[in-house]
């Protein structure tokens, strides 16, 4: 198992795309959980998907937490609405685009989004890392030293943990 030296290191050393990305990747909103471990054994980093109506089973599993430590999670139930992720511009075009599929009533329409922006060669994928990457950022890296220790908790006893 990896020490509590060699953990602060891996977090340390990790840039925020390398935190966000596999959480991102294994997210479904609605539908799954994505979330981003570090292996306790081999340091390696990864993302898992898990469904909505097994995360209260995947927190109880004694086996994945002595192997894994949870860095960072997207909720199943969290939305990156549109608006975020266009400039006003491409949002307006993309209204436009609703509207002439008849869907502008319907409030949630990801697969609508994802054709628009092949439309208008718009890396959805680039454009949520981005925005993510702003929110952690902004909380994450301004109170780095929380979130540094809200990992090691996990991993450690609190009375042996270095401060």
């Amino acid at each position: 198992m990896i020490s509590e030296e060699e953990l602060r290191t891996i977090i340390e050393n990790l840039d925020t795309r390398e935190i966000i990305e596999p959480a991102l990747d294994n997210w479904i909103p609605y539908e799954s959980t994505g979330i981003t471990l570090i292996n306790l054994y081999t340091g390696i980093i990864k993302g898992v998907s898990v469904k909505f109506n097994e995360i209260t089973d995947f927190n109880s599993k004694e086996s994945y937490k002595e192997e894994y430590i949870e860095i960072y999670k997207i909720e199943a139930e969290k939305i990156i609405e549109e608006y975020e992720l266009l400039n006003d511009k491409e949002y307006d075009k993309y209204e436009d685009f609703r509207e002439e599929k008849d869907i502008s009533s319907i409030d949630y329409t990801p697969d609508l989004f994802s054709e628009f922006c092949k439309i208008e060669n718009i890396d959805e994928k680039e454009r949520k890392i981005k925005l993510l990457i702003e929110n952690f950022e902004e909380y994450n890296m301004n109170n780095y030293q929380d979130f540094e220790h809200s990992i090691i908790l996990n991993y450690y006893d609190e009375d042996d943990y270095t401060y």
